[in-house]
């Protein structure tokens, strides 16, 4: 049976308890899924080579204010009592599992997103998980050794719950790419050259580049939060499809959703990457918690 841990999240025991161990939301990263973090960051981190990016940012802001919402929003609409939990594996104690919800017989866990991406929220609407979040919520499921997991989505206003399953074979493959990067962390090695990667915290120039970013990217959550206060404060002040005053103005429209290629079955062992376009570069700059 998975181990309940007596650990109050966000607590400084909480933090020293995940720093142990690889938790759900580190297992996208161990997949390669993330969208936020490379593996050899999280090796630097869980060897504590590095303090990682700065957690108090807008994404998280967002979550911590909204959480309570969704959770009333959730029990609303399924009739379920969740209580959020720590855990462990049963016999892989460096898999651990913070829990938004825990059903009162273990067999169901909740997931809250309340995501800054409208995208994410629109998947979640047509019923599919965001790919970033699935090593995470099959990790979930396999710590807890739950039947199913519910995945709610909140955007402020509604949610949208998409029921998941255990994914058996997916979840083997997890459990072997965790269970080697956990020796990567335990040996103190990382077995992949550092191609392509630069150490410039002795650049002057970098320094000072890096440190007004920091400023800057401070400045612009702070205004993103202001903006999407505003913004909901006149969602609400309207209920027609355009409204205008005060040199503002909002219209409401709606467009067709995603198309779900996987539930498609003309194209079922179709090789969709030969449509494919080139691929572009993406460039993603992380604000490090103690910065150089």
């Amino acid at each position: 049976m998975p181990r309940l841990e007596s650990l109050r999240q966000n607590s400084t025991d909480w933090r020293d308890w995940r720093r142990g161990g690889l938790g759900s939301s580190d297992a996208p990263v161990v997949m390669g899924d993330s969208r936020w973090m490379m593996p050899r960051t999280l090796w630097e981190i869980k060897t504590r080579r590095s303090e990682g990016p700065e957690r108090d940012n807008l994404a998280t802001r967002r979550g911590r204010k909204l959480e309570a919402a969704a959770r009333v929003a959730y029990e609303a609409e399924t009739a379920e009592i969740m209580e959020p939990h720590c855990m462990s594996h049963d016999h892989l104690s460096w898999m651990r599992a913070s829990l938004d919800g825990l059903n009162f017989d273990a067999s169901l866990v909740l997931e809250i997103k309340c995501p800054l991406r409208s995208r994410d929220h629109a998947l979640a609407l047509e019923g599919q998980v965001p790919r970033h979040y699935y090593a995470q919520l099959q990790h979930q499921l396999e710590v807890s050794r739950a039947r199913e997991l519910h995945y709610w989505s909140f955007d402020g206003r509604r949610g949208a719950l998409v029921k998941v399953m255990p994914d058996h074979g997916y979840i083997e493959r997890l459990v072997q790419a965790e269970a080697e990067f956990w020796r990567n962390v335990t040996e103190n090695r990382w077995p992949e050259p550092r191609f392509e990667e630069q150490d410039l915290s002795s650049d002057p120039n970098w320094s000072d580049a890096a440190r007004r970013y920091r400023r800057v990217r401070q400045r612009l959550d702070e205004l993103s939060d202001e903006e999407r206060e505003l913004r909901n404060r006149l969602l609400g002040l309207s209920d027609s499809r355009r409204a205008v005053g005060a040199g503002g103005e909002l219209i409401r429209t709606s467009r067709k959703g995603a198309v779900n290629y996987g539930a498609i079955p003309e194209l079922e062992g179709v090789d969709l990457d030969r449509y494919r376009k080139e691929p572009v570069e993406v460039v993603k700059i992380n604000i490090l918690a103690s910065p150089g």
